[in-house]
């Protein structure tokens, strides 16, 4: 009878905390209106307003097929930058990809830019309208750079770097560069083959890509050897260490995982005082919280440790509908970026969702704070969990026990949300 009744007091006080959230988030929400460009914008004001004087502004998606985070981040992105004077955007995706689309973002075609250098899964629509506002904006205004924080496709950066020191060649600084290119350009067996002579006893591809590190090191002590002063050649640089770090780290029994060096990518840009950043990313990595495995979380946790006052982190979630994925490989395993884009829709979400109390509200989209009331009652909601689909199709599995009270500073939620439009649709 005791056990019946300790049951019981716990389903009440279950229930009451349920209730006192709604009543929080009614108190404090406000509703977001997707009829129009204009009424959306409209609806954005308190969520800018709530920003304040933030100069990292990470936007998430609790998936990354979902056409209206696409559309709310664009919104908020170009409110950002015309009202609040923002100076740059960062995807998730491949660092040296995004160099040259931003590049080439005004002479070549959408279409062939997004199929070259985006991820398959942001092959969409919703991308291409976002970057067809930023193209027409960079036009007239001063330059808005589209950069990336993701995992590196190597091939790319000799490119440029030697177009960035083209008119400051010397002899030691040509030599290096050509010996990047090489390793870059070959797998080990194929450049041992070319150059027997530089072979080691044991060739494997950490010790291989080792050596790439240590040169992009001494291609650094040559440029500044010859006093050569570029902001852009330094920026290169210090990513391309970034890429290669982990095969000299690897040697000392240590690592830098994705989410660090997405968090070390962003933070070299915010170090700069007068940047102001916007981050798109998931919902795992922007959150000010480690969440999953020790690891995912990182980034915007690494972030908001090095810059306290300045990170929030703006979470996307959903209740029902549809998404896109891409199906049977890794995000980076190779860079043929030409997987199809799938549809699916949620499955059916495992008892007691943090989405599932947001749908309880009467507003099918909205956006609140998280405030330290909301942090309180957020504490007796024992497992909680939160849905955090990422490429792949997903399961009942991919709903995580976390709480998003500790993630987020503003959560977006819309009840019922539409998968992204393939770029070849």
């Amino acid at each position: 009878m005791k056990k019946i009744f300790l049951l019981f007091t716990i389903c009440v006080a279950l229930s009451a905390n349920g209730q006192a959230l709604q009543q929080e988030i009614n108190n404090i929400k406000t509703d977001i209106n997707l009829v129009s460009t204009q009424k959306l914008d409209t609806s954005l004001d308190a969520l800018v307003a709530q920003i304040g004087d933030k100069r990292i502004v990470a936007l998430g998606e609790d998936t990354h097929g979902t056409k209206e985070f696409y559309e709310l981040r664009n919104a908020i992105t170009q409110k950002l930058i015309k009202e609040k004077g923002f100076t740059m955007v960062i995807l998730e995706n491949p660092y040296e990809d995004m160099e040259l689309l931003s590049q080439n973002l005004q002479t070549q075609s959408l279409d062939s830019l997004m199929k070259n250098h985006l991820f398959s899964i942001y092959q969409s629509q919703e991308m291409k309208k976002f970057l067809t506002w930023l193209k027409k904006y960079n036009q007239t205004h001063t330059t808005i750079p589209f950069k990336g924080c993701d995992d590196s496709y190597r091939e790319i950066l000799p490119a440029l770097i030697t177009q960035e020191l083209d008119a400051h060649m010397t002899d030691e600084i040509k030599e290096t560069l050509k010996e990047i290119k090489l390793r870059v350009a070959l797998e080990p067996n194929a450049y041992y083959e070319k150059f027997p002579a530089k072979k080691p006893e044991k060739v494997d591809e950490y010790g291989y890509n080792r050596e790439i590190y240590r040169l992009l090191l001494k291609l650094e002590k040559e440029v500044k050897k010859e006093q050569i002063e570029s902001k852009y050649l330094e920026e290169l640089l210090a990513n391309g260490k970034n890429s290669y770090i982990n095969y000299e780290l690897i040697f000392k029994g240590n690592i830098k995982t994705r989410d660090i060096v997405m968090a070390e990518r962003v933070a070299y840009f915010a170090k700069d005082p007068t940047a102001k950043i916007i981050v798109w990313a998931h919902n795992a990595h922007i959150s000010k919280e480690v969440i999953i495995d020790n690891e995912i979380g990182l980034m915007g946790r690494n972030l908001k440790k090095e810059f306290p006052n300045e990170y929030i982190a703006i979470g996307m979630s959903s209740f029902s509908g549809t998404y896109s994925y891409i199906k049977n490989r890794f995000i980076n395993d190779n860079h043929n970026f030409d997987d199809e884009l799938f549809t699916s829709d949620y499955p059916t979400p495992p008892t007691n969702t943090f989405e599932e109390k947001l749908a309880q509200n009467k507003s099918e989209a909205y956006y609140f704070p998280i405030t330290s009331r909301i942090k309180e009652i957020c504490k007796k909601l024992t497992k909680q969990k939160l849905k955090l689909f990422g490429y792949s199709k997903n399961t009942e599995k991919d709903y995580y026990e976390v709480n998003p009270a500790v993630m987020y500073d503003l959560l977006i939620f819309i009840k019922n949300t539409n998968h992204t439009i393939s770029l070849n649709n």
